[in-house]
């Protein structure tokens, strides 16, 4: 079954719900690199623990008078059964990539990498005047970084920027920016006078890495001298208030990354963001899950973004039309607030070093049901929805 070798490593590795005055002891284990987070979003905690870190876990918790509760005991069965069941549900909608052809983004599937790569490839071609797509550059273990532009039909100074699959196990992400390019380019009105940029795949290596060996693998797939973990978490290793709230510890699902702008993935969104920086109007960041927009700062809870009321308009203007094209809600948060603090991430770079005035990170669905096993089900509705709101934010915007 697709991914099944990528259950192997969570052999007796358990999911715990922990109470809801755990998030700061859960948060400093997280950096000490002695569990994982699968929800952020909420009062209580879903943590994903390893064999090797249980005690130490267990103890921190029990020490600190916070309840928890075994969700999963074996992680590894869950994935698969989980697996089996979407394999079943799915139509044969992925017969329609092959090798020399992939005419749209699938419907019913989630995209490897390299279907991803022949519809951009298929989509330059046979649309010219609506796209270009080109490499900005290339990840750790040498795969392309694509760039779409969507095209204006009238002439423009005004540019978007959407990011996606930055963290590689969060499929939904690059899901739906490929339906957000396909959607543009059938659709000329909504994006006629703004100069739309998409990355829908920021992290190809560690997304291909969850199809083959680990389907919750969440950082690139930078080998670390001399440490026993691999990775760097890319949403912390821009150069924004690098280190706060992330970890210097490979091992750690927070790892910053020796410096800032230490891979080569940050490199590239950064150096082809800059030549943009005097006409973007709006960073998107796609994420999942949890149905939040999150807006700047991230590092701090004490400091107020520039244009916070605005950002929160221009939200609302976002969630409204999301709700009424599919009836999903979505919450407009600060980011560290909402969430947790954290530095080093894309929108908190954006809006400090291009003094972009729209600056989010769109944590898509669900809100922990399925999390990041979303059912490839979801894929039409959560990019109908998204393409609705960012159509109603760019008329905001442009007008």
């Amino acid at each position: 079954c697709v991914g099944c070798s990528a259950h192997l490593n969570y052999t007796v590795r358990k999911v715990w719900r922990v109470g809801s005055r755990g998030s700061n002891v859960v948060q400093q284990l997280l950096v000490a690199g002695m569990l994982d987070v699968l929800n952020h979003s909420g009062s209580s905690r879903t943590v994903r623990v390893p064999p090797e870190s249980l005690t130490e876990v267990k103890d921190a918790l029990q020490d600190a008078g916070i309840p928890y509760q075994v969700l999963i005991h074996d992680l590894a069965a869950h994935l698969q059964a989980a697996d089996e069941e979407g394999r079943e549900r799915r139509s044969a909608d992925n017969s329609s990539c092959t090798v020399s052809s992939c005419p749209a983004p699938l419907n019913t599937h989630y995209m490897t990498f390299s279907q991803m790569e022949w519809y951009l490839r298929d989509v330059n071609t046979s649309s010219p005047t609506r796209i270009t797509v080109s490499s900005i550059g290339k990840s750790v273990e040498g795969r392309n970084i694509w760039l779409a532009h969507i095209l204006p039909s009238q002439p423009s100074d005004k540019a978007v920027w959407l990011e996606a699959g930055l963290h590689a196990r969060e499929w939904i992400s690059p899901a739906v920016a490929l339906h957000l390019i396909h959607h543009m380019i059938t659709n000329t009105s909504a994006t006629s006078s703004v100069d739309v940029f998409i990355v829908p795949m920021a992290n190809p290596d560690g997304y291909v890495y969850t199809w083959i060996t680990d389907r919750l693998w969440r950082k690139n797939r930078r080998v670390n001298g001399g440490a026993r973990c691999d990775g760097v978490d890319l949403n912390r290793n821009w150069d924004s208030h690098f280190g706060v709230g992330a970890s210097n510890n490979p091992c750690s699902e927070v790892y910053q990354g020796p410096s800032a702008f230490s891979e080569p993935e940050t490199k590239a969104l950064r150096d082809a963001m800059l030549k943009l920086k005097d006409n973007l109007e709006l960073v998107l960041a796609l994420h999942s899950y949890g149905q939040d927009l999150l807006y700047p700062w991230g590092w701090s809870t004490g400091e107020e973004a520039p244009g916070k009321h605005d950002l929160i308009a221009i939200g609302q203007v976002f969630t409204q039309a999301v709700k009424n094209a599919t009836g999903t809600e979505y919450a407009v948060k600060n980011a560290a607030e909402g969430y947790y603090v954290a530095s080093g991430a894309t929108d908190d770079w954006a809006m400090e070093a291009l003094h972009t005035k729209y600056v989010y990170t769109l944590e898509l669905r669900d809100q922990g049901r399925q999390g990041f096993l979303l059912e490839p089900a979801n894929i039409l509705a959560c990019s109908e929805e998204i393409w609705q709101g960012i159509t109603q934010v760019i008329k905001k915007i442009n007008a």
